[in-house]
């Protein structure tokens, strides 16, 4: 009432002073005067008040000053609620010294836990108050000394200059509070992701972008997760390598029940997961030799077991996959007679083998060949430093085995087997050294075994003109070819 009142007079005040002002002009006009000329208009603080508009804002502005004025001096109380109140968990030095902490407040984390405090006073005071105002806190921690659950107080105090009011109460006022040492473990994600594809296609287990989680949080609850899995159905069939993302990291307990808690912290949360999908292909295995004649005929020796496999690629290799590699045969290694040897499989870079066979087996039948046996007393020299000469020492006998066709080991004889030693770098002296033994004039058969022989290197200068005529040995100007006696068997 006092607040309309005191409007009302303004506004009254307002039109008298009005009303003088017109009074006043009339007086000042004289009769029968005339003006030639017009003066400039100036500004006239009376005639604002003259001008409806500009009255009826000065008067609302007057009218807000006042009810203002009168509101802040009427000291009306009231009560107001102020929301949204972190809550403040304070424990004593020795509990904070043995890594504990307040985890949840009523199974929510601390830092997402807000308090409603209730205050009392003036209401202008109390409608500005903030939740920086006011501090809300658990008043019994510092008995706390080990994990557990507790029933916790919580109080609150004013902050800051506004003070003229009083605090009501707090809600909620009691609390259960779980106070526990933060831990941190490692888990391996697994994948338990569920999709298919057509039977002409290969899927593959599917590729995480991480492979392990960082799981952070109260021990209790840390301790509960034993596994780690990404999941989820793709309900299409796929026909090409796909990535899932943004997988949710799920924690599984010891019975395989998923772990919710929300005071868990994974660190990712969430991986993509990428799934290759691959084209399917069944295709030979192919052997490659080393130390074979230039018309070695393989597959009439050799046979693989399996003899073909099936493997997978990307659509844009496969076509280029026509064979995969069983490994390589040394045929010095292989002696007539011999039944079979183990290779190993040799997969190219993105082809995959769906038969998960790392070796194959390799039979041999030398029902359709033979071998035959020299001894070999001289040989070729290659590399020789000049002014040395060469030779074979006296009990420097090698026996040299040749595993052939029948046909073609039955012509050889000891014209076609040449015995080659590389003598660069060798100094005068006796020494072992390895010799090169090759089947000439022939395509399809070869030497089995590895030999040596003893070599005897001296300065030309130091040999008899007459016995070097007769000597085996080859000087570094040219090679000497020397023959070889021969025992053949078959």
């Amino acid at each position: 009432m006092s607040s309309k009142k005191n409007k009302d007079t303004a506004l009254q005040t307002a039109a008298e002073t009005k009303a003088e002002n017109k009074a006043e002009k009339k007086k000042d006009k004289k009769p029968g005067k005339k003006l030639t000329l017009k003066k400039k208009k100036r500004f006239s603080l009376g005639g604002l008040f003259e001008n409806d508009k500009f009255m009826l804002a000065f008067s609302l502005v007057i009218a807000f000053f006042i009810w203002t004025s009168m509101s802040m001096s009427n000291g009306e109380t009231v009560n107001y609620p102020v929301t949204s109140i972190p809550v403040t968990m304070e424990l004593s030095e020795d509990a904070k010294g043995d890594n504990l902490s307040v985890v949840t407040i009523d199974g929510i984390p601390l830092d997402e836990f807000e308090a409603t405090v209730k205050v009392k006073g003036n209401s202008v005071t109390v409608g500005s108050l903030k939740p920086s105002d006011i501090q809300v806190y658990g008043s019994n921690l510092g008995n706390i000394v080990g994990s557990g659950t507790y029933n916790v107080t919580l109080l609150a105090r004013q902050l800051g200059v506004k003070n003229n009011y009083d605090i009501v109460s707090v809600t909620p006022s009691e609390v259960k509070v779980v106070v526990d040492r933060n831990i941190t473990t490692e888990l391996t994600i697994e994948s338990l992701i569920n999709a298919s594809s057509p039977v002409e296609y290969y899927i593959g287990a599917a590729s995480l972008s991480q492979q392990s989680v960082t799981v952070s949080g109260p021990e209790q609850s840390v301790s509960k997760a034993v596994k780690a899995v990404v999941s989820t159905d793709v309900d299409k069939e796929l026909q090409e390598t796909t990535t899932l993302t943004n997988l949710d990291v799920k924690l599984l307990d010891s019975d395989g029940n998923e772990i919710y808690d929300d005071s868990i912290t994974l660190s990712p949360a969430e991986v993509d997961a990428t799934i290759p999908v691959l084209v399917k292909k069944t295709v030979p295995l192919t052997l490659e030799y080393i130390n074979a004649p230039p018309g070695f005929d393989g597959e009439s020796l050799v046979k693989l077991e399996p003899a073909e496999i099936e493997v997978a690629a990307a659509a844009d290799k496969i076509d280029s996959v026509s064979s995969i590699s069983a490994g390589t045969i040394d045929l010095s290694t292989i002696s007539y007679g011999m039944t079979a040897m183990s290779t190993s499989i040799v997969m190219p870079e993105g082809v995959r083998n769906l038969n998960n066979i790392e070796t194959a087996t390799a039979s041999f039948d030398f029902s359709g060949y033979s071998t035959k046996s020299f001894v070999l007393t001289n040989f070729d020299s290659l590399n020789l430093a000049p002014g040395l000469t060469a030779e074979q020492t006296s009990y420097g006998r090698v026996n040299v085995r040749v595993i052939g066709p029948k046909n073609e080991i039955a012509e050889l004889t000891s014209d076609n087997i040449t015995a080659t030693v590389d003598l660069d770098g060798v100094k005068v002296g006796t020494t072992v050294m390895p010799v090169t033994v090759r089947v000439d004039n022939s395509s399809t058969s070869w030497v089995y075994g590895n030999y040596t022989m003893n070599i005897t290197v001296k300065d030309a200068s130091e040999v008899d003109v007459t016995a070097s005529s007769s000597s085996a040995s080859s000087s570094a100007a040219s090679s000497s070819s020397v023959s070889s006696s021969a025992a053949s068997s078959s």
